[in-house]
This record gives C-alpha cells, sequence and structure tokens, in this order.
C-alpha cells in the first residue's frame, strides 16, 4: 500500500495545550493503593510510600495534568478525612465502590505525587453528599496563603506555600443514577454547579472550573449551560469503548466517531451559552476515556490490553490534537491497576501495556503548535465510524521557535505494509527520528510472564530534497521528529 501525506506549516490549526495528554488516578481496586501508593513500611522499594517503580514509569510518560480523587468515589468523599497524622485519619467506608477506605491517600500525597512526576493537580471535588461550604474550605486549604483556619491548617501539616491548585472539578456523572448524591435533570445539576462555583470562587477567583456534561443527552448539555454557564470553564465528557466481540476494522476507526461527538457537544453548548447571553467560551474536558473489556470486575477492574487498544489510543490522541481548539483537557482512566497503562503486581512486578508506550512515544515528542496533515491513502468501510476509514491517520506539531516538527502516524490496515511519502509546506527537514511498535499481530500484549513481547523501536529517517520516505508497518503506531 502506498500513501502520501503533506505537513502544512502555513496554516496552523492552533496552539497544543499539551493537558491533552492528562492521566487519571481513583480510589478504587489497586490504582491509589498498591499502585500509586505502598506505605513506607512496604518491602516494595518506596519513596516515602509512593511505589518507586510505578513512580519512574509514570514520571517517563511526562504527564501534563493528573484528576484525582474520581470519578464515582468523588461523589461520596470528604476531603477533611484524609489530611492530617495518618495515624488519627478514620477509616470510612466507600459507599461508590462499597470498599473500605483507609485515608492513608490525601491531598497531601497527592500534591506531593503531583510534583514528583512533574504534572499540574485536577481535583474534583464532591458535589454528590458534599457541601458548597465543604468544596470552598478545600479550595482554602490548598490556595490560601492567609492565616485563616484551613490555610492555617495547610501549614501545620508542613506545607508552608499555598499547592495553587488552579483545575477543579465539580463533582463526577451526576446525571447517573450509580453516583451518590446524582442529579435528577440538568437543571438540578445546573443549580448545584452555580452554588458550589460561587462558594469556591470567592476563596480563590483564579481558578478554572469543570461542570458534569454528558456525551449523548443534548437536553442535560443545555440545562447545564443555560443555568450555570456563566460560572464554569469547561463541560465535561466522558467515553468508554467496550470492545467485547468487535472486530479489530471497527475497533480502531471509534476515534473517528468519538470526534464526532465532541464537536457536536461543543456545537450544542457553543449554540446555548450564545443564546442565553453566556460572554465566555466554553470548551470540552474529555476527562475520562478508555476501552473496558469485560474481564474488568469491580472491585479490580483489572485488563491487559494488547497491540490493537493501543492503535486505538493513538486515533484518540491524534484526534485531540486535531481538535486543540475546543479540547483542550483529555484525562485517561486509569494510569495503574484500574484499565491501566501500567499493571504493579503485590510482588513487585510490572508490565507496561502498549497503550503505556502510546503516552511515552507522544508525551515526550510534543511540540506547541498543531499543524494541517493531509493524507492520500486508501480507506475501508466501518459501521462503527459511520462511513469510509482511512488506513493511516496523522497528526503533527511543530516547536514554537518553527525549528521541530513532529509527526504522528497510526497504520490502521491489519495485514499490509504502507510505503509513505511525507511532504514538508513551510518546512525544510533533516534527517530524523521514527520510534514506533507493532508486534506480531493486533492480539500482542505484554503480561507478567512476559513483560517485553511488545516493546519501543527506534530507528533513523533519512530526509531527501525535502521529503521523507519510511515504511509503516502493519497495526503501527509511529512518532518522528524532524529539526530543520
Amino acid at each position: 500500500m502506498k500513501s502520501r501525506m503533506v505537513v502544512d506549516m502555513t496554516t496552523p490549526i492552533g496552539t497544543l495545550d499539551k493537558r491533552c495528554y492528562g492521566q487519571f488516578i481513583e480510589h478504587l481496586g489497586e490504582c491509589i493503593y498498591g499502585g500509586v501508593w505502598v506505605g513506607r513500611d512496604s518491602k516494595i522499594p518506596n519513596i516515602n510510600g509512593y511505589r518507586l517503580d510505578v513512580l519512574k514509569a509514570i514520571k517517563d510518560l511526562n504527564p501534563p495534568l493528573v484528576r484525582w480523587p474520581g470519578g464515582n468515589f468523588a461523589s461520596g468523599y470528604h476531603w477533611e478525612d484524609g489530611i492530617g497524622p495518618v495515624d488519627h485519619r478514620p477509616r470510612r467506608f466507600d459507599m461508590a465502590w462499597r470498599a473500605e477506605e483507609p485515608n492513608l491517600f490525601g491531598t497531601d500525597e497527592f500534591i506531593e505525587w503531583c510534583k514528583l512526576i512533574g504534572a499540574e493537580p485536577f481535583i474534583v471535588v464532591n458535589a454528590g453528599n458534599g457541601t458548597p461550604e465543604e468544596a470552598a474550605r478545600w479550595v482554602e486549604y490548598c490556595n490560601l496563603n492567609w492565616s485563616t483556619y484551613y490555610a492555617s491548617l495547610r501549614r501545620k501539616y508542613g506545607h508552608e506555600e499555598p499547592f495553587n491548585v488552579r483545575l477543579w472539578g465539580i463533582g463526577n456523572e451526576l446525571y447517573g443514577e450509580w453516583q451518590v448524591g446524582f442529579c435528577k435533570d440538568g437543571a438540578e445539576c445546573a443549580r448545584r454547579t452555580s452554588e458550589f462555583a460561587n462558594e469556591m470562587r470567592k476563596v480563590d477567583p483564579n481558578i478554572e472550573l469543570v461542570a458534569v456534561g454528558h456525551e449523548t443527552d443534548p437536553e442535560w448539555n443545555i440545562e447545564v449551560v443555560k443555568g450555570a454557564g456563566k460560572y464554569f470553564n469547561y463541560l465535561s465528557v466522558h467515553y468508554y469503548v467496550y470492545p467485547k466481540d468487535k472486530p479489530y476494522k471497527e475497533l480502531v476507526a471509534i476515534p473517528i466517531y468519538i470526534g464526532q461527538m465532541l464537536r457536536n457537544v461543543y456545537g450544542l453548548v457553543e449554540d446555548t451559552r450564545r443564546k442565553y447571553g453566556i460572554k465566555h467560551e466554553i470548551k470540552i474536558a474529555f476527562d475520562e476515556w478508555n476501552v473496558w473489556y469485560p474481564e474488568a470486575r469491580e472491585p479490580m477492574l483489572t485488563q491487559i490490553t494488547s497491540v490493537k487498544d493501543a492503535v486505538l489510543t493513538a486515533g484518540i490522541l491524534n484526534m485531540l490534537q486535531r481538535l486543540c481548539n475546543i479540547v483542550p483537557i483529555s484525562n485517561f482512566a486509569q494510569t495503574v491497576n484500574v484499565l491501566p497503562l501500567i499493571i504493579a503486581a503485590s510482588d513487585g512486578s510490572m508490565v507496561l501495556t502498549p497503550q503505556y508506550f502510546v503516552f511515552k512515544m507522544y508525551g515526550n515528542n510534543k511540540g506547541d503548535i498543531v499543524l494541517r496533515t493531509l493524507v492520500d491513502t486508501d480507506y475501508y468501510m466501518s459501521t462503527d465510524a459511520g462511513g469510509y476509514v482511512p488506513y493511516l491517520d496523522a497528526s503533527a506539531t511543530v516547536s514554537k521557535d518553527g525549528e521541530t516538527v513532529y509527526l504522528y502516524v497510526l497504520n490502521r490496515s491489519e495485514d499490509d505494509e504502507v510505503e509513505l511519502q511525507v511532504d514538508f509546506k513551510g518546512f525544510t527537514p533533516k534527517s530524523g527520528i521514527q520510534q514506533f511498535f507493532a508486534g506480531e499481530s493486533v492480539e500482542d500484549r505484554n503480561a507478567l510472564e512476559e513483560p517485553e513481547r511488545i516493546k519501543i523501536e527506534q530507528t533513523q529517517v533519512k530526509a531527501i530534497d525535502g521529503k521523507v520516505n519510511i515504511i509503516l508497518k502493519p497495526h503501527s503506531v509511529n512518532v518522528m521528529k524532524f529539526h530543520c
């Protein structure tokens, strides 16, 4: 199969918000306890309780943003249970997952973990059975530098300087009956959102707020924007892919549907806010997404994903780059042990999934401006995507100084290599580097007994007369870096 691609530097799409590569951790299964946190007395190597191999693996992703503490867990979490001396913290019943919450990992531990991995914190407040006053106190504890009670409490517990948490979510999936304190409709959610936002912003007027949206319910979104749009900056959308018995071609086409869904939600939000006189733009926070296989059952939600899931993941990241003007925030659910990028076993062993390698390649090769890419390739028909799907999917970014271009190309074909010629408009590349992985089949995966079956490979790419010719393996994810 032969294909051609043009990378156009003369008419960029927009600025890339690095938060689109965000991660998500929740008090669920062994994501926090056993994954992120093992405690200072654990036999598993750790630094102040943080599991060392997991910490290093996540730091290698270069994650820009982490969402916490949930998820469903957030709707019943009372943050004051998780601060202060560990031996004084109460052990609570977690109504979201019917589990015991020891509160060993709370706000201070989360902020410290974000510092260790170099990520921005994104905190979701309890808008289920919590109160606006409780949320405002959390903002005070994290952000205020005054001599007031909760700011002083932070200092008492060893943190002189404010945490300066910029991004806050008001609740999680409040439309669902599975949620503690769910709302009966969008109007109720709007009322609750405005009450929380009002008190939280009185403490810190500079925070950004994410309200609960819905991926398929336009009436919910209209009511939330109509009633509370002037109080928040982003509308949250979640989407999980359930791939049971889904053919490979259909699975890897789903990013096309997701992209259209996100554009539709944004268009509805734009129409609604203009109709009701809301002056500021409201963008989309795609703050939970992943594949979810039948074997990932409560309470552990463990699964081991394969190359085909990595191709899907790369397609979603490419789509998010192209939607940089409307979807600046995204959070993969979840980083460790629960629907994971990283599988961290209780015996101290660890496995990195093919999805992990997607985030590692993208997270360490990202420019500042998203470029237009034009791809001439073969197509196949997909029911899920609602039309024809190109075998190649591509995105590109460039550094602010215009000196470095990054290409992100996935080959959706299950069986065929692609001979790709890349032409550059407004940029003359020197020879570059290609990172890629594919595996022998789309079902290939890493496992505890074979942890390095899939790994990133690297090769040099020559540029001749400003053009690049490369071979893309079947079902492969490829990232290239060129200097001019």
